[in-house]
Protein backbone atom coordinates (compact mmCIF):
# COMPACT_ATOMS: atom_id res chain seq x y z
CA UNK A 1 0.00 0.00 0.00
CA UNK A 2 2.80 2.42 0.88
CA UNK A 3 4.55 1.67 -2.40
CA UNK A 4 1.39 2.34 -4.43
CA UNK A 5 0.70 5.55 -2.51
CA UNK A 6 4.27 6.73 -3.15
CA UNK A 7 3.91 6.14 -6.88
CA UNK A 8 0.59 7.96 -6.97
CA UNK A 9 2.17 10.87 -5.18
CA UNK A 10 5.03 10.93 -7.69
CA UNK A 11 2.59 10.83 -10.62
CA UNK A 12 0.70 13.77 -9.15
CA UNK A 13 3.90 15.76 -8.69
CA UNK A 14 4.98 15.09 -12.26
CA UNK A 15 1.51 16.04 -13.58
CA UNK A 16 1.66 19.29 -11.58
CA UNK A 17 5.14 20.00 -12.96
CA UNK A 18 3.93 19.43 -16.52
CA UNK A 19 0.95 21.76 -15.92
CA UNK A 20 3.26 24.44 -14.52
CA UNK A 21 5.52 24.12 -17.54
CA UNK A 22 2.56 24.40 -19.91
CA UNK A 23 1.22 27.44 -18.09
CA UNK A 24 4.62 29.14 -18.10
CA UNK A 25 5.02 28.44 -21.81
CA UNK A 26 1.64 30.11 -22.43
CA UNK A 27 2.55 33.00 -20.14
CA UNK A 28 5.76 33.55 -22.07
CA UNK A 29 3.85 33.52 -25.38
CA UNK A 30 1.23 35.96 -24.11
CA UNK A 31 3.82 38.36 -22.70
CA UNK A 32 5.63 38.30 -26.03
CA UNK A 33 2.27 39.12 -27.62
CA UNK A 34 1.72 41.97 -25.13
CA UNK A 35 5.11 43.48 -26.00
CA UNK A 36 4.37 43.23 -29.73
CA UNK A 37 0.84 44.61 -29.29
CA UNK A 38 2.11 47.58 -27.27
CA UNK A 39 4.52 48.49 -30.06
CA UNK A 40 1.77 48.22 -32.63
CA UNK A 41 -0.59 50.23 -30.44
CA UNK A 42 2.01 52.96 -30.00
CA UNK A 43 2.61 53.08 -33.76
CA UNK A 44 -1.09 53.08 -34.63
CA UNK A 45 -1.80 55.75 -31.97
CA UNK A 46 0.90 58.01 -33.41
CA UNK A 47 -0.38 57.27 -36.91
CA UNK A 48 -3.94 58.18 -35.93
CA UNK A 49 -2.93 61.50 -34.39
CA UNK A 50 -0.83 62.21 -37.47
CA UNK A 51 -3.77 61.41 -39.74
CA UNK A 52 -5.86 64.05 -37.95
CA UNK A 53 -3.30 66.73 -38.79
CA UNK A 54 -3.04 65.41 -42.34
CA UNK A 55 -6.81 65.64 -42.85
CA UNK A 56 -6.86 69.16 -41.36
CA UNK A 57 -4.16 70.39 -43.73
CA UNK A 58 -5.64 68.65 -46.78
CA UNK A 59 -9.13 69.98 -46.05
CA UNK A 60 -7.84 73.52 -45.68
CA UNK A 61 -5.87 73.39 -48.95
CA UNK A 62 -8.89 71.92 -50.71
CA UNK A 63 -11.24 74.63 -49.41
CA UNK A 64 -8.89 77.45 -50.40
CA UNK A 65 -9.21 76.36 -54.02
CA UNK A 66 -13.01 76.11 -53.89
CA UNK A 67 -14.47 79.67 -53.73
CA UNK A 68 -17.85 78.57 -52.36
CA UNK A 69 -19.68 81.14 -50.20
CA UNK A 70 -21.99 80.44 -47.27
CA UNK A 71 -25.34 82.21 -47.31
CA UNK A 72 -25.75 85.11 -44.90
CA UNK A 73 -29.04 83.58 -43.78
CA UNK A 74 -27.28 80.50 -42.38
CA UNK A 75 -27.51 80.49 -38.55
CA UNK A 76 -24.19 80.66 -36.68
CA UNK A 77 -22.70 77.71 -34.88
CA UNK A 78 -22.99 77.97 -31.09
CA UNK A 79 -19.95 76.25 -29.60
CA UNK A 80 -19.93 75.21 -25.94
CA UNK A 81 -16.53 75.15 -24.24
CA UNK A 82 -16.76 73.06 -21.09
CA UNK A 83 -14.23 72.95 -18.24
CA UNK A 84 -11.92 70.00 -17.77
CA UNK A 85 -13.83 67.14 -16.04
CA UNK A 86 -12.61 65.96 -12.67
CA UNK A 87 -10.72 62.64 -12.75
CA UNK A 88 -12.48 59.57 -11.44
CA UNK A 89 -11.40 57.67 -8.32
CA UNK A 90 -9.58 54.35 -8.85
CA UNK A 91 -10.91 51.13 -7.29
CA UNK A 92 -10.22 50.82 -3.54
CA UNK A 93 -7.90 47.82 -3.87
CA UNK A 94 -5.80 49.80 -6.33
CA UNK A 95 -5.89 53.04 -4.41
CA UNK A 96 -2.24 52.60 -3.48
CA UNK A 97 -1.32 52.73 -7.14
CA UNK A 98 -3.37 55.80 -8.00
CA UNK A 99 -2.60 56.61 -11.65
CA UNK A 100 -1.27 59.97 -12.59
CA UNK A 101 -4.28 61.71 -14.09
CA UNK A 102 -3.71 63.09 -17.56
CA UNK A 103 -5.55 66.15 -18.72
CA UNK A 104 -6.53 64.86 -22.10
CA UNK A 105 -8.98 67.72 -22.56
CA UNK A 106 -7.24 71.02 -22.15
CA UNK A 107 -9.26 74.05 -21.19
CA UNK A 108 -11.01 75.13 -24.35
CA UNK A 109 -10.02 78.51 -25.68
CA UNK A 110 -12.28 80.64 -27.82
CA UNK A 111 -11.48 80.25 -31.52
CA UNK A 112 -9.47 83.06 -33.13
CA UNK A 113 -11.30 86.08 -34.41
CA UNK A 114 -9.82 85.89 -37.91
CA UNK A 115 -12.36 85.30 -40.67
CA UNK A 116 -15.24 85.02 -38.18
CA UNK A 117 -17.76 86.99 -36.22
CA UNK A 118 -18.17 85.91 -32.60
CA UNK A 119 -20.23 86.74 -29.58
CA UNK A 120 -19.57 85.01 -26.28
CA UNK A 121 -21.77 84.68 -23.26
CA UNK A 122 -20.93 82.87 -20.07
CA UNK A 123 -23.70 80.70 -18.71
CA UNK A 124 -22.79 79.00 -15.45
CA UNK A 125 -19.43 77.33 -15.95
CA UNK A 126 -19.77 76.82 -19.71
CA UNK A 127 -18.58 79.33 -22.27
CA UNK A 128 -20.86 79.63 -25.30
CA UNK A 129 -19.42 81.16 -28.43
CA UNK A 130 -21.44 81.96 -31.55
CA UNK A 131 -19.29 81.52 -34.65
CA UNK A 132 -20.29 82.48 -38.19
CA UNK A 133 -18.33 81.40 -41.25
CA UNK A 134 -18.88 83.04 -44.63
CA UNK A 135 -17.17 80.61 -46.99
CA UNK A 136 -16.01 77.03 -47.30
CA UNK A 137 -12.45 78.20 -46.61
CA UNK A 138 -13.50 79.70 -43.26
CA UNK A 139 -15.44 76.56 -42.33
CA UNK A 140 -12.36 74.46 -43.15
CA UNK A 141 -10.20 76.76 -41.00
CA UNK A 142 -12.56 76.20 -38.07
CA UNK A 143 -12.52 72.45 -38.61
CA UNK A 144 -8.72 72.47 -38.84
CA UNK A 145 -8.46 74.16 -35.45
CA UNK A 146 -10.45 71.39 -33.75
CA UNK A 147 -8.60 68.70 -35.67
CA UNK A 148 -5.39 70.03 -34.16
CA UNK A 149 -6.98 70.16 -30.71
CA UNK A 150 -8.14 66.56 -31.07
CA UNK A 151 -4.64 65.55 -32.10
CA UNK A 152 -3.16 67.35 -29.10
CA UNK A 153 -5.63 65.57 -26.80
CA UNK A 154 -3.81 62.32 -27.55
CA UNK A 155 -0.41 63.58 -26.39
CA UNK A 156 -0.71 62.18 -22.82
CA UNK A 157 -1.45 58.71 -24.23
CA UNK A 158 1.45 59.13 -26.65
CA UNK A 159 3.70 59.85 -23.69
CA UNK A 160 2.56 56.75 -21.82
CA UNK A 161 2.91 54.56 -24.90
CA UNK A 162 6.16 56.28 -25.88
CA UNK A 163 4.64 56.69 -29.33
CA UNK A 164 6.94 59.62 -30.14
CA UNK A 165 10.13 58.09 -28.79
CA UNK A 166 12.65 56.08 -30.76
CA UNK A 167 14.69 55.60 -27.62
CA UNK A 168 12.95 52.43 -26.50
CA UNK A 169 13.87 50.60 -29.70
CA UNK A 170 17.27 49.77 -28.21
CA UNK A 171 15.88 48.42 -24.95
CA UNK A 172 15.01 44.87 -26.05
CA UNK A 173 18.56 44.03 -27.09
CA UNK A 174 19.85 45.13 -23.67
CA UNK A 175 17.34 42.94 -21.85
CA UNK A 176 17.90 40.00 -24.13
CA UNK A 177 21.63 40.42 -23.58
CA UNK A 178 21.03 40.05 -19.85
CA UNK A 179 18.79 37.07 -20.49
CA UNK A 180 21.43 35.30 -22.57
CA UNK A 181 23.91 35.69 -19.75
CA UNK A 182 21.58 34.03 -17.24
CA UNK A 183 21.59 30.26 -17.28
CA UNK A 184 18.99 28.10 -15.70
CA UNK A 185 21.53 26.74 -13.24
CA UNK A 186 22.78 30.12 -12.04
CA UNK A 187 22.07 31.37 -8.57
CA UNK A 188 18.64 33.03 -8.36
CA UNK A 189 19.94 35.88 -6.22
CA UNK A 190 22.71 36.67 -8.72
CA UNK A 191 20.35 36.66 -11.73
CA UNK A 192 17.77 38.68 -9.78
CA UNK A 193 20.35 41.34 -8.95
CA UNK A 194 21.54 41.58 -12.55
CA UNK A 195 18.06 42.15 -13.92
CA UNK A 196 17.24 44.61 -11.12
CA UNK A 197 20.33 46.61 -12.01
CA UNK A 198 19.17 46.72 -15.62
CA UNK A 199 15.78 47.91 -14.40
CA UNK A 200 17.36 50.73 -12.43
CA UNK A 201 19.29 51.91 -15.49
CA UNK A 202 16.33 51.82 -17.89
CA UNK A 203 13.66 53.27 -15.63
CA UNK A 204 10.00 52.59 -15.10
CA UNK A 205 8.54 53.21 -18.55
CA UNK A 206 5.71 50.97 -19.68
CA UNK A 207 7.80 49.51 -22.48
CA UNK A 208 10.69 48.73 -20.13
CA UNK A 209 8.30 47.14 -17.62
CA UNK A 210 6.91 44.85 -20.30
CA UNK A 211 10.40 44.03 -21.53
CA UNK A 212 11.45 43.15 -17.99
CA UNK A 213 8.39 40.95 -17.57
CA UNK A 214 9.20 39.18 -20.82
CA UNK A 215 12.76 38.59 -19.62
CA UNK A 216 11.50 37.17 -16.33
CA UNK A 217 8.90 35.03 -18.12
CA UNK A 218 11.60 33.56 -20.34
CA UNK A 219 13.77 32.90 -17.32
CA UNK A 220 10.84 31.44 -15.37
CA UNK A 221 9.95 29.11 -18.23
CA UNK A 222 13.51 27.80 -18.39
CA UNK A 223 13.58 27.29 -14.64
CA UNK A 224 10.21 25.55 -14.50
CA UNK A 225 11.15 23.35 -17.43
CA UNK A 226 14.41 22.46 -15.67
CA UNK A 227 12.47 21.81 -12.47
CA UNK A 228 10.18 19.44 -14.38
CA UNK A 229 13.19 17.47 -15.58
CA UNK A 230 14.64 17.46 -12.08
CA UNK A 231 11.26 16.35 -10.71
CA UNK A 232 11.30 13.34 -13.03
CA UNK A 233 14.92 12.60 -12.06
CA UNK A 234 14.05 12.97 -8.38
CA UNK A 235 11.07 10.67 -8.68
CA UNK A 236 13.17 8.02 -10.37
CA UNK A 237 15.73 8.14 -7.60
CA UNK A 238 13.02 8.07 -4.97
CA UNK A 239 11.30 5.14 -6.66
CA UNK A 240 14.57 3.22 -6.83
CA UNK A 241 15.18 3.88 -3.13
CA UNK A 242 11.64 2.82 -2.16
CA UNK A 243 11.90 -0.31 -4.31
CA UNK A 244 15.11 -1.27 -2.55
CA UNK A 245 13.63 -0.60 0.87
CA UNK A 246 10.62 -2.74 -0.02
CA UNK A 247 12.42 -5.60 -1.78
CA UNK A 248 15.74 -5.52 0.17
CA UNK A 249 17.74 -6.82 -2.76
CA UNK A 250 21.21 -8.21 -2.08
CA UNK A 251 24.32 -6.54 -3.51
CA UNK A 252 22.58 -3.10 -3.73
CA UNK A 253 24.11 -0.23 -1.78
CA UNK A 254 21.15 1.54 -0.18
CA UNK A 255 23.38 4.36 1.05
CA UNK A 256 24.37 5.10 -2.53
CA UNK A 257 20.71 5.26 -3.51
CA UNK A 258 20.01 7.56 -0.58
CA UNK A 259 22.92 9.80 -1.60
CA UNK A 260 21.63 10.01 -5.19
CA UNK A 261 18.16 10.83 -3.93
CA UNK A 262 19.54 13.53 -1.57
CA UNK A 263 21.41 15.17 -4.48
CA UNK A 264 18.30 15.04 -6.68
CA UNK A 265 16.23 16.51 -3.86
CA UNK A 266 18.77 19.32 -3.36
CA UNK A 267 18.82 20.11 -7.07
CA UNK A 268 15.02 20.14 -7.14
CA UNK A 269 14.92 22.46 -4.14
CA UNK A 270 17.41 24.82 -5.81
CA UNK A 271 15.35 24.84 -9.03
CA UNK A 272 12.17 25.49 -7.04
CA UNK A 273 13.88 28.32 -5.20
CA UNK A 274 14.96 29.87 -8.52
CA UNK A 275 11.44 29.53 -9.96
CA UNK A 276 10.00 31.02 -6.78
CA UNK A 277 12.38 34.01 -7.01
CA UNK A 278 11.46 34.63 -10.65
CA UNK A 279 7.76 34.30 -9.89
CA UNK A 280 8.11 36.75 -6.99
CA UNK A 281 9.93 39.24 -9.22
CA UNK A 282 7.16 39.00 -11.81
CA UNK A 283 4.52 39.53 -9.13
CA UNK A 284 6.35 42.56 -7.79
CA UNK A 285 6.61 44.14 -11.24
CA UNK A 286 2.97 43.34 -11.96
CA UNK A 287 1.58 44.67 -8.67
CA UNK A 288 3.59 47.89 -8.60
CA UNK A 289 4.83 49.26 -11.91
CA UNK A 290 2.58 47.42 -14.39
CA UNK A 291 -0.63 48.02 -12.41
CA UNK A 292 0.09 51.74 -12.11
CA UNK A 293 0.96 52.03 -15.80
CA UNK A 294 -2.10 50.09 -16.98
CA UNK A 295 -4.44 52.17 -14.84
CA UNK A 296 -2.80 55.38 -16.01
CA UNK A 297 -3.08 54.29 -19.64
CA UNK A 298 -6.77 53.45 -19.34
CA UNK A 299 -7.56 56.72 -17.55
CA UNK A 300 -5.57 58.73 -20.09
CA UNK A 301 -7.31 56.95 -22.95
CA UNK A 302 -10.69 57.74 -21.41
CA UNK A 303 -9.74 61.41 -21.02
CA UNK A 304 -8.49 61.51 -24.60
CA UNK A 305 -11.78 60.27 -26.02
CA UNK A 306 -13.72 62.62 -23.75
CA UNK A 307 -11.76 65.53 -25.19
CA UNK A 308 -12.11 64.22 -28.72
CA UNK A 309 -15.85 63.95 -28.21
CA UNK A 310 -16.00 67.68 -27.40
CA UNK A 311 -13.82 68.61 -30.35
CA UNK A 312 -15.74 66.46 -32.84
CA UNK A 313 -19.04 67.79 -31.51
CA UNK A 314 -17.75 71.32 -32.15
CA UNK A 315 -16.74 70.26 -35.65
CA UNK A 316 -20.22 68.86 -36.20
CA UNK A 317 -21.76 72.20 -35.21
CA UNK A 318 -19.38 74.09 -37.49
CA UNK A 319 -20.09 71.71 -40.37
CA UNK A 320 -23.82 72.40 -40.05
CA UNK A 321 -23.15 75.78 -41.65
CA UNK A 322 -22.33 73.94 -44.84
CA UNK A 323 -26.08 73.69 -45.37
CA UNK A 324 -25.90 77.31 -46.57
CA UNK A 325 -23.13 76.56 -49.05
CA UNK A 326 -23.82 77.73 -52.62
CA UNK A 327 -21.90 77.02 -55.81
CA UNK A 328 -24.10 79.02 -58.23
CA UNK A 329 -22.33 82.30 -57.58
CA UNK A 330 -18.92 80.96 -58.60
CA UNK A 331 -18.00 79.77 -62.08
CA UNK A 332 -14.23 79.84 -61.65
CA UNK A 333 -12.55 77.07 -63.55
CA UNK A 334 -10.70 74.29 -61.75
CA UNK A 335 -6.92 74.48 -61.86
CA UNK A 336 -4.39 71.70 -61.76
CA UNK A 337 -3.49 72.78 -58.22
CA UNK A 338 -7.10 72.37 -57.10
CA UNK A 339 -7.23 69.00 -58.83
CA UNK A 340 -4.18 67.87 -56.88
CA UNK A 341 -5.63 69.24 -53.62
CA UNK A 342 -8.78 67.17 -54.15
CA UNK A 343 -6.68 64.09 -54.71
CA UNK A 344 -4.68 64.84 -51.56
CA UNK A 345 -7.91 65.22 -49.55
CA UNK A 346 -9.16 61.85 -50.76
CA UNK A 347 -5.85 60.23 -49.81
CA UNK A 348 -5.91 61.94 -46.38
CA UNK A 349 -9.45 60.72 -45.66
CA UNK A 350 -8.50 57.17 -46.68
CA UNK A 351 -5.44 57.36 -44.42
CA UNK A 352 -7.62 58.59 -41.52
CA UNK A 353 -10.04 55.72 -42.07
CA UNK A 354 -7.24 53.15 -42.11
CA UNK A 355 -5.53 54.70 -39.06
CA UNK A 356 -8.74 54.58 -37.01
CA UNK A 357 -9.29 50.93 -37.92
CA UNK A 358 -5.72 50.05 -36.97
CA UNK A 359 -5.97 51.94 -33.68
CA UNK A 360 -9.17 50.12 -32.68
CA UNK A 361 -7.73 46.72 -33.65
CA UNK A 362 -4.37 47.15 -31.93
CA UNK A 363 -5.96 48.48 -28.76
CA UNK A 364 -8.18 45.40 -28.57
CA UNK A 365 -5.20 43.13 -29.29
CA UNK A 366 -3.12 44.77 -26.56
CA UNK A 367 -5.82 44.60 -23.88
CA UNK A 368 -6.81 41.02 -24.82
CA UNK A 369 -3.21 39.77 -24.65
CA UNK A 370 -2.62 41.59 -21.36
CA UNK A 371 -5.79 40.12 -19.87
CA UNK A 372 -4.82 36.61 -20.94
CA UNK A 373 -1.41 36.95 -19.29
CA UNK A 374 -2.86 38.40 -16.09
CA UNK A 375 -5.33 35.53 -15.78
CA UNK A 376 -2.51 33.01 -15.93
CA UNK A 377 -0.48 34.88 -13.32
CA UNK A 378 -3.35 34.52 -10.84
CA UNK A 379 -2.25 30.90 -10.42
CA UNK A 380 1.50 31.33 -9.68
CA UNK A 381 3.93 28.50 -10.24
CA UNK A 382 5.09 28.39 -6.62
CA UNK A 383 1.59 27.67 -5.29
CA UNK A 384 1.31 30.95 -3.35
CA UNK A 385 -2.05 32.73 -3.57
CA UNK A 386 -2.35 35.74 -5.88
CA UNK A 387 -2.29 39.19 -4.32
CA UNK A 388 -5.50 41.26 -4.10
CA UNK A 389 -3.94 43.81 -6.45
CA UNK A 390 -3.35 41.11 -9.07
CA UNK A 391 -6.94 39.87 -8.90
CA UNK A 392 -8.34 43.40 -9.05
CA UNK A 393 -6.00 44.33 -11.90
CA UNK A 394 -7.05 41.28 -13.91
CA UNK A 395 -10.72 42.16 -13.33
CA UNK A 396 -10.02 45.76 -14.33
CA UNK A 397 -8.35 44.75 -17.60
CA UNK A 398 -11.16 42.27 -18.28
CA UNK A 399 -13.71 45.10 -17.98
CA UNK A 400 -11.51 47.18 -20.28
CA UNK A 401 -11.49 44.34 -22.82
CA UNK A 402 -15.26 43.96 -22.68
CA UNK A 403 -15.73 47.72 -23.06
CA UNK A 404 -13.60 47.77 -26.21
CA UNK A 405 -15.43 44.76 -27.63
CA UNK A 406 -18.76 46.53 -27.07
CA UNK A 407 -17.85 49.71 -29.00
CA UNK A 408 -17.51 49.43 -32.77
CA UNK A 409 -16.22 51.96 -35.26
CA UNK A 410 -17.99 50.55 -38.34
CA UNK A 411 -20.32 53.56 -38.68
CA UNK A 412 -17.43 56.00 -38.40
CA UNK A 413 -15.42 54.16 -41.02
CA UNK A 414 -18.47 54.10 -43.29
CA UNK A 415 -18.97 57.86 -42.92
CA UNK A 416 -15.32 58.60 -43.66
CA UNK A 417 -15.41 56.30 -46.69
CA UNK A 418 -18.55 58.05 -47.92
CA UNK A 419 -16.81 61.42 -47.84
CA UNK A 420 -13.73 59.92 -49.48
CA UNK A 421 -16.04 58.52 -52.18
CA UNK A 422 -17.67 61.93 -52.69
CA UNK A 423 -14.20 63.46 -52.94
CA UNK A 424 -13.23 60.85 -55.52
CA UNK A 425 -16.37 61.68 -57.55
CA UNK A 426 -15.45 65.39 -57.38
CA UNK A 427 -11.93 64.50 -58.51
CA UNK A 428 -13.44 62.75 -61.55
CA UNK A 429 -15.64 65.80 -62.34
CA UNK A 430 -12.62 68.05 -62.07
CA UNK A 431 -10.76 65.76 -64.44
CA UNK A 432 -13.59 66.05 -66.97
CA UNK A 433 -13.58 69.83 -66.56
CA UNK A 434 -9.81 70.04 -67.10
CA UNK A 435 -10.07 67.91 -70.22
CA UNK A 436 -12.85 70.19 -71.49
CA UNK A 437 -10.64 73.20 -70.73
CA UNK A 438 -7.80 71.65 -72.70
CA UNK A 439 -10.14 71.11 -75.65
CA UNK A 440 -11.22 74.76 -75.45
CA UNK A 441 -7.60 75.85 -75.42
CA UNK A 442 -6.83 73.60 -78.38
CA UNK A 443 -9.79 74.98 -80.38
CA UNK A 444 -8.74 78.54 -79.49
CA UNK A 445 -5.22 77.91 -80.77
CA UNK A 446 -6.64 76.33 -83.94
CA UNK A 447 -8.91 79.34 -84.51
CA UNK A 448 -6.00 81.73 -84.05
CA UNK A 449 -3.90 79.74 -86.53
CA UNK A 450 -6.63 79.70 -89.15
CA UNK A 451 -7.28 83.43 -88.64
CA UNK A 452 -3.61 84.18 -89.30
CA UNK A 453 -3.68 82.05 -92.43
CA UNK A 454 -6.82 83.89 -93.64
CA UNK A 455 -5.12 87.23 -93.24
CA UNK A 456 -2.17 85.97 -95.25
CA UNK A 457 -4.47 84.68 -98.02
CA UNK A 458 -6.43 87.95 -98.09
CA UNK A 459 -3.20 89.90 -98.36
CA UNK A 460 -1.98 87.79 -101.29
CA UNK A 461 -5.46 88.08 -102.90
CA UNK A 462 -5.27 91.88 -102.66
CA UNK A 463 -1.74 91.93 -104.05
CA UNK A 464 -2.74 89.74 -106.99
CA UNK A 465 -5.98 91.63 -107.69
CA UNK A 466 -4.68 95.22 -107.67
CA UNK A 467 -1.94 94.91 -110.41
CA UNK A 468 -4.28 92.91 -112.59
CA UNK A 469 -6.95 95.61 -112.46
CA UNK A 470 -4.54 98.39 -113.52
CA UNK A 471 -2.81 96.41 -116.22
CA UNK A 472 -5.85 94.94 -118.04
CA UNK A 473 -5.91 97.70 -120.68
CA UNK A 474 -2.19 97.58 -121.34
CA UNK A 475 -1.91 93.83 -121.91
CA UNK A 476 -3.35 91.37 -124.43
CA UNK A 477 -6.40 89.17 -124.20
CA UNK A 478 -4.39 86.08 -123.25
CA UNK A 479 -2.75 87.76 -120.29
CA UNK A 480 -6.00 89.26 -119.15
CA UNK A 481 -7.66 85.81 -118.91
CA UNK A 482 -4.68 84.45 -117.00
CA UNK A 483 -4.82 87.26 -114.46
CA UNK A 484 -8.52 86.85 -114.02
CA UNK A 485 -8.08 83.16 -113.25
CA UNK A 486 -5.53 84.04 -110.55
CA UNK A 487 -7.91 86.50 -109.01
CA UNK A 488 -10.72 83.95 -109.06
CA UNK A 489 -8.50 81.28 -107.46
CA UNK A 490 -7.41 83.65 -104.68
CA UNK A 491 -11.02 84.61 -104.06
CA UNK A 492 -12.04 80.94 -103.75
CA UNK A 493 -9.23 80.30 -101.28
CA UNK A 494 -10.37 83.23 -99.15
CA UNK A 495 -13.94 81.89 -99.12
CA UNK A 496 -12.68 78.41 -98.16
CA UNK A 497 -10.57 79.79 -95.33
CA UNK A 498 -13.54 81.78 -93.99
CA UNK A 499 -15.70 78.64 -94.01
CA UNK A 500 -13.03 76.76 -92.07
CA UNK A 501 -12.86 79.59 -89.56
CA UNK A 502 -16.63 79.57 -89.16
CA UNK A 503 -16.58 75.81 -88.53
CA UNK A 504 -13.73 76.19 -86.05
CA UNK A 505 -15.58 79.02 -84.30
CA UNK A 506 -18.72 76.88 -83.99
CA UNK A 507 -16.64 74.04 -82.59
CA UNK A 508 -15.05 76.42 -80.09
CA UNK A 509 -18.44 77.68 -79.00
CA UNK A 510 -19.61 74.09 -78.49
CA UNK A 511 -16.51 73.24 -76.44
CA UNK A 512 -16.95 76.40 -74.38
CA UNK A 513 -20.54 75.41 -73.61
CA UNK A 514 -19.41 71.93 -72.60
CA UNK A 515 -16.67 73.48 -70.47
CA UNK A 516 -19.22 75.72 -68.75
CA UNK A 517 -21.43 72.69 -68.12
CA UNK A 518 -18.42 70.82 -66.70
CA UNK A 519 -17.67 73.75 -64.38
CA UNK A 520 -21.28 73.77 -63.21
CA UNK A 521 -21.16 69.99 -62.66
CA UNK A 522 -17.94 70.36 -60.66
CA UNK A 523 -19.41 73.09 -58.46
CA UNK A 524 -22.58 71.09 -57.94
CA UNK A 525 -20.57 67.97 -57.08
CA UNK A 526 -18.41 69.92 -54.63
CA UNK A 527 -21.40 71.47 -52.87
CA UNK A 528 -23.46 68.27 -52.80
CA UNK A 529 -20.55 66.10 -51.66
CA UNK A 530 -19.48 68.45 -48.87
CA UNK A 531 -23.03 69.16 -47.67
CA UNK A 532 -24.15 65.53 -47.75
CA UNK A 533 -21.17 63.63 -46.37
CA UNK A 534 -18.82 65.91 -44.38
CA UNK A 535 -21.16 66.77 -41.46
CA UNK A 536 -22.00 63.06 -41.11
CA UNK A 537 -18.30 62.32 -40.54
CA UNK A 538 -18.12 64.54 -37.46
CA UNK A 539 -21.47 63.39 -36.15
CA UNK A 540 -20.32 59.76 -36.38
CA UNK A 541 -16.96 60.61 -34.80
CA UNK A 542 -18.69 62.45 -31.93
CA UNK A 543 -21.02 59.47 -31.36
CA UNK A 544 -18.15 56.97 -31.45
CA UNK A 545 -15.98 59.09 -29.14
CA UNK A 546 -18.86 59.51 -26.70
CA UNK A 547 -19.60 55.77 -26.67
CA UNK A 548 -15.97 54.86 -26.11
CA UNK A 549 -15.46 57.54 -23.46
CA UNK A 550 -18.60 56.40 -21.62
CA UNK A 551 -17.54 52.75 -21.75
CA UNK A 552 -14.04 53.55 -20.47
CA UNK A 553 -15.45 55.82 -17.78
CA UNK A 554 -17.60 52.93 -16.56
CA UNK A 555 -14.47 50.76 -16.45
CA UNK A 556 -12.58 53.35 -14.40
CA UNK A 557 -15.49 53.91 -12.00
CA UNK A 558 -16.62 50.29 -11.65
CA UNK A 559 -14.41 49.49 -8.68
CA UNK A 560 -15.69 52.46 -6.69
CA UNK A 561 -19.29 51.49 -7.41
CA UNK A 562 -19.06 47.84 -6.39
CA UNK A 563 -17.02 48.17 -3.18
Amino acid sequence: MGMAWSRQQGDAARAAAREHTRRCRERRRLMREVVRARRQLAASHAGYLGSLGLVASALTHFALGEPLPVSDHTPPAVLVHRPVPAPSTPPPLLRSIQPVQQDGAAAAEPPPAAARTESGVVGGEDLRVAVRHRSLAEVAAGLEEYFLRASAAGDPVSKLLEANSAEYSGVPSSFFGVLCCISSSSSPSVSHDRIDSMHDRIGKRHSSTLQQLMVWEKKLYKEVKARERLQIHHDKKLTALRDQEYSRKVNVDIQKLKGAWDRARAQLATASEAAHASSAAISELRDTHLARQVLGLCHATRDMWKAMRQHHEAQGLIAQQLRGLSGRTSMDATTEIQHGATRALEAAMSAWCAALGHLAKHQRDYVAALHGWLKLTLAPTDGAPASPVAAELAAFVDRWRQALDGVHCAEVLKSIKNFAGATHALYAHQGDELRAARRVAQCTRELDRKSRMLRQVEKSHYDSYAPAGFALWNRGRHWMDHDMRQVHHAHNEVVQRKEEIDACRRKLEGEMKRHAMAIDATRSSAVAGVQRTLPAVFQAMATFSASLATALDAVCRHGSDVH
